[in-house]
């Protein structure tokens, strides 16, 4: 009789223990449930902080005045238009466009003798940037034979390193760039980086005064991406 009390009593204590452990368990995972909650609500909360911060601030004002280049047109020996994409119709983008128009004005003024546009298909959409921009520039008049398409490149490096190749047996030492207000100090670099003397001239600075809350959002995206792209291209040795 002693030893079945023994038992009994073990059981209703071993039974009591897993109520217990079970108890303990739930309050675990709620208790983990509510951090996780928590962080993720606050994850929530500071993104939309950020986000309306971007928007409505003038955070990409302050931004991309780190990322300004003073335009310094001279007479060079090329026009370098480098293109700044197109889109599944094979249209040039909005950035492209004004690359271009800036490219035609300074040939138009007599800046340079040849006109050379820079880009492969790094979207594969199936034809390069280059090609489309040349088509375009033969309807504002640009004659054909002052025309020189790099088709090979897809990315700003890859452009500077193409190009030279193109002009050493032309012997061109000095160029006016042609890229976005926001892409002109990571080309400038890595131009300079592949030899060349390089005479800034940015498109249509309209990244200057961006105001609508979308349009910031847009091109915070765009400035992240020339901030990491300049320390990136320093680790690489490429600039």
């Amino acid at each position: 009789m002693l030893a079945l009390g023994s038992a009994l009593a073990y059981n209703k204590s071993s039974s009591v223990s897993m109520i217990c452990q079970r108890r303990n368990n739930v309050a675990g995972g709620r208790s983990r449930f509510r951090r996780f909650f928590f962080v993720l609500n606050l994850m929530v909360w500071l993104g939309l902080a950020i986000t309306l911060a971007i928007a409505f601030t003038p955070l990409t004002g302050y931004m991309i005045k780190s990322l300004a280049v003073k335009e310094d047109i001279r007479q060079a020996d090329v026009i370098v238009v480098l293109g700044g994409g197109i889109d599944e119709g094979r249209y040039l983008k909005l950035e492209s466009v004004h690359r271009l128009l800036r490219g035609a004005q300074l040939y138009f003024e007599g800046r340079a003798k040849k006109i050379l546009f820079s880009g492969g298909d790094p979207t594969k959409v199936g034809v390069a940037e280059a090609t489309v921009m040349a088509q375009e520039a033969r309807r504002l008049n640009i004659p054909a034979a002052d025309m020189i398409m790099e088709k090979r490149s897809q990315r700003t490096h890859e452009q500077a390193e193409e190009i030279k190749k193109i002009s050493e047996p032309r012997r061109w030492e000095s160029i006016l760039l042609v890229t976005s207000y926001s892409h002109m100090k990571r080309s400038l670099m890595a131009f300079e980086h592949a030899g060349f003397k390089v005479y800034p001239a940015p498109a249509d600075p309209y990244e200057k005064y961006t105001k609508d809350p979308i349009q910031r959002l847009r091109l915070f995206k765009m400035l992240l991406h020339e901030y990491g792209g300049i320390i990136y291209y320093r680790i690489k040795g490429w600039i």
